[in-house]
């Protein structure tokens, strides 16, 4: 048999006018853009500006995209693992912030305070430092790319030797066609009708790179602090300062407004968290006894009979966190193995390695998860996609794509 040789006529790509190679390029898997810098100066210089990361997220479209969950150790470092691969593998994060010397050893906190994962958007994933210095810092863990914010203007207002409370979260705002950072300052006030929490707030623009306040809110954090970012609003779990029930409210990135999401009529007020599993919005509701755990899933943004509950009969095996949602049909689940009962009660041995696994809700079985290489104690710091947006750039979704 004859092998022909194929010779590649380079001055064809040359020849091609820009958009076309840009409408090519818009639809390549992000590793190969990597690699395809190296083509040529004028490709380098297309795929590392922010409009075409932009542009490239647009059309992959964001939704279909895996997500990949950061870890976070007791030793500060951080872990990045796809739970959808077919054998998963958790892999280390290395940093170099601004100022640092390439090649040191880089810590994005301060050496004796614990990091603290505030949630991701577009591929971008907020981390802070919870020491006096109150650090946030942005980054894109495919590109290893890292920006620090300026200090917000709500540090001057906490007080150190008083209780408080820091929540924060991230998203993007299309109507502005900007990257935001929320802050919250819970603390404690005394007045003439007694004893009170308030919210300060402020938020944070890439565009700009500048803090500015926003409407303080008299709610109570509960659960998870960091914003679970939905439908470009952020959503915390709080408590009503009126009625002292337990309260999902979103933050509107666009008019930066604080807003109650209807619950499920039935919904009994046990421990939750907001998260987003597939394309819902969802509660995990934590019995106070018993075996049953339940899975609120909202089909419908701000419909309140939309919500659809699903139902986790096996025992409940000290779980920790709901890390992912393959297909809509599985969960992985992180959990504390209870090694004995007492009077029917599960004690949790803390000193126990945590274990994953999968959930399969219609035929209600279990199974361990490995995962190769993760650290035996950590903190999740949130999903995120891969992507090459910037956190050195604003956003630029809505006029480039309208430019293409």
């Amino acid at each position: 048999m004859t092998r022909t040789k194929t010779i590649i006529d380079h001055s064809i790509w040359r020849n091609l006018p820009p958009e076309i190679i840009g409408d090519v390029l818009y639809r390549l898997p992000i590793k190969s853009l990597c690699r395809f810098k190296c083509v040529s100066p004028s490709w380098n210089s297309l795929i590392s500006s922010p409009g075409f990361a932009e542009t490239h997220l647009h059309i992959s479209g964001t939704p279909n995209k895996p997500q990949k969950t950061i870890l976070i150790t007791s030793s500060h470092a951080l872990f990045s693992v796809d739970f959808a691969a077919a054998n998963p593998t958790a892999e280390k994060l290395d940093f170099t912030l601004p100022g640092e010397r390439p090649g040191n050893p880089v810590r994005v906190w301060g050496s004796c305070n614990p990091v603290c994962g505030w949630g991701s958007c577009n591929g971008l994933v907020l981390v802070s430092d919870q020491g006096v210095s109150l650090s946030l810092f942005l980054l894109n863990p495919f590109t290893r790319e890292c920006k620090k914010l300026p200090q917000s203007p709500l540090a001057d207002l906490c007080l150190y030797e008083d209780p408080h409370v820091f929540q924060h979260g991230l998203g993007y705002d299309s109507s502005t066609d900007d990257y935001k950072v929320v802050m919250l300052l819970t603390r404690p006030i005394i007045d003439s009708n007694g004893y009170d929490y308030i919210n300060n707030g402020a938020v944070y623009s890439l565009k700009i790179d500048a803090w500015r306040r926003i409407q303080d809110s008299h709610y109570i954090p509960e659960g998870l602090l960091h914003g679970v970012y939905f439908n470009e609003r952020l959503h915390w779990l709080w408590r009503s300062p009126s009625s002292g029930s337990k309260v999902v409210v979103a933050f509107d990135l666009w008019d930066e407004v604080f807003r109650e999401v209807p619950l499920p009529t039935s919904f009994d007020n046990y421990k939750l968290g907001p998260l987003v599993l597939g394309s819902c919005l969802c509660l995990v509701v934590l019995p106070f006894e018993g075996d049953v755990i339940e899975v609120w899933m909202m089909k419908k943004y701000g419909v309140r009979e939309s919500w659809t509950k699903f139902t986790m009969t096996k025992h409940w095996m000290g779980l920790e966190d709901v890390l992912y949602l393959a297909a809509e049909e599985e969960f992985v689940l992180r959990t504390s193995e209870m090694i004995e009962e007492v009077n029917g009660v599960g004690i949790i041995d803390e000193s126990s390695l945590e274990k994953l696994v999968v959930y399969n809700p219609k035929k209600e079985t279990l199974r361990d998860m490995v995962v190769c290489g993760i650290p035996t104690k950590y903190t999740v710091g949130g999903n995120y996609i891969e992507t090459l947006v910037s956190p050195n750039h604003g956003g630029r979704i809505r006029r480039h794509c309208e430019a293409s």
